[in-house]
Formats: C-alpha cells, sequence, structure tokens
C-alpha cells in the first residue's frame, strides 16, 4: 500500500471517528414531541444515554415510569408539558399504582432520582404530591410555577443540594416537612403578599438564621406573624 492511501485510509479513520464522537455529544441532549404513553418508543436506544430532555406535549404515569428510569438524566424541561391522568407507574415504597389528578406532579415522580439537577416543571401545574423530589440530592433549585397552590408532605425533603426556591402567590398550603433537611437552602422567593400557610415543621433542618426569604413590599409583617414563617430571622422585602 502506498504511502499516500495510507495517508488517506488514516484521515477517513479519523474523520469517521471524529464524526462518531459529534453524533454521542449530540444524543446527550433532545427535544421530543410526546403523546401520552409513548416516550419510550419515542426515545428508543437514547433512553440510556440522555442528559438533557426536553419534552413538548402530554405524558402519562407509563412516561413518568420511562423518565424514572433514565439513569444519564441531569436536565429535563417539562415547560410545555401537560401532565395527564392515566399509564402505570408504581411507587416504589408501596408497589401500587400511584393516583394523581391532571396537571399534578405525582407523589413520588421524582423520588430518589438523585441525578437530576435541573427540573423545570410544566407551567399549568396545580399541585405537588407528597415526596415528589424526595432525596433529589442534586437537585440546585427550583421555581414552582405560577397557578401551583399546594406542596405535599415530603415534597423535596433531603434534597441536600437544593439552594433556591421560588414560590408563586398562589401558593396556598406547603404541607409537613416538604422541605425538611434541604440544609444548603438559603434564598426562598414568596411571591405571594400573605404567605402560604406551612407548619413548625414545613422547613425543619433548614437554618432560619441565615437564610434569606424574599418577600413584596408590605408583607413583612404578615410574614412575620405567620406560624413557621415567623422563625425566618432574615427577611428583606423588594
Amino acid at each position: 500500500m502506498k504511502i499516500s492511501t495510507v495517508s488517506k485510509y488514516i484521515t477517513f479513520i479519523f474523520f469517521l471517528l471524529f464524526n462518531l464522537e459529534l453524533e454521542a455529544q449530540e444524543a446527550t441532549s433532545d427535544t421530543i414531541k410526546v403523546k401520552a404513553g409513548k416516550l419510550s418508543e419515542l426515545l428508543g436506544s437514547k433512553k440510556d444515554v440522555l442528559k438533557s430532555l426536553t419534552l413538548k406535549g402530554e405524558i402519562n404515569g407509563t412516561d413518568i415510569t420511562t423518565i424514572r428510569s433514565m439513569a444519564k438524566l441531569s436536565i429535563l424541561n417539562l415547560t410545555d408539558v401537560k401532565i395527564v391522568k392515566g399509564g402505570t407507574f408504581i411507587s416504589s415504597i408501596y408497589n401500587e399504582n400511584i393516583e394523581y389528578d391532571n396537571n399534578e406532579v405525582p407523589e413520588e415522580m421524582f423520588y430518589g432520582k438523585d441525578n437530576l439537577s435541573i427540573v423545570i416543571l410544566p407551567e399549568n401545574t396545580v399541585a405537588i404530591g407528597v415526596k415528589a423530589f424526595s432525596d433529589c440530592t442534586k437537585l440546585t433549585s427550583i421555581i414552582i410555577p405560577d397557578g401551583t397552590r399546594t406542596i405535599g408532605t415530603n415534597a423535596f425533603i433531603s434534597c441536600t443540594g437544593l439552594s433556591s426556591v421560588t414560590i408563586p402567590g398562589t401558593m396556598t398550603m406547603i404541607d409537613y416537612a416538604a422541605f425538611q433537611e434541604c440544609t444548603s437552602l438559603s434564598k426562598i422567593y414568596c411571591k405571594g403578599v400573605l404567605p402560604p400557610k406551612i407548619t413548625p415543621y414545613t422547613f425543619f433542618g433548614v437554618n432560619k438564621n441565615n437564610c434569606k426569604v424574599h418577600i413584596p413590599k408590605g408583607a413583612l409583617a404578615a410574614y412575620q406573624g405567620a406560624t413557621g414563617w415567623s422563625e425566618f430571622k432574615n427577611m428583606i422585602e423588594e
């Protein structure tokens, strides 16, 4: 084989490997328009390699099961998703099908998914279920969408990497231990002039001397006089 031929052969191999590497990098991120129950079929073999996923359309319990099986998934954008009833989503704690309503982040949806660092919730979210994000230790921040009214018991318990949370003005109740042991939580942004109801244990384990609670102007008296909120010593009107 002539030197020029060998050189061309090496160049071709290099080019092939380079393109394979590019394809592998591109395969770690994807945007998919999904119909309820069809996510696994649409993902195919990409399910095992994707690190970033944006979904549009509708998902149900079957799709949630698929999302939970994605071991490398770190970033999940559900902004334009509607969560609908139906499908099969089995509790990893009680081994029974989890029931939930439309536009609700179901109980245990992301429970124990310690590979997740960023989750953008659907804009039409109205409720976040029990243990929905429990033990998501790499989750760093969460913005609860406008329109959300309740956060369930233990929803974010032991999210030890969580440093900031934004709570909309529509929120009425943040239940028992919802943010318990979120030991890195340093900023809470509350959009409501009236504080949502919380229990004395909603933020148990959070450093209430250092954590800054940002509230609307004129709301200081309401927060300082509310059960649970009165324990926070660093409130900022803005």
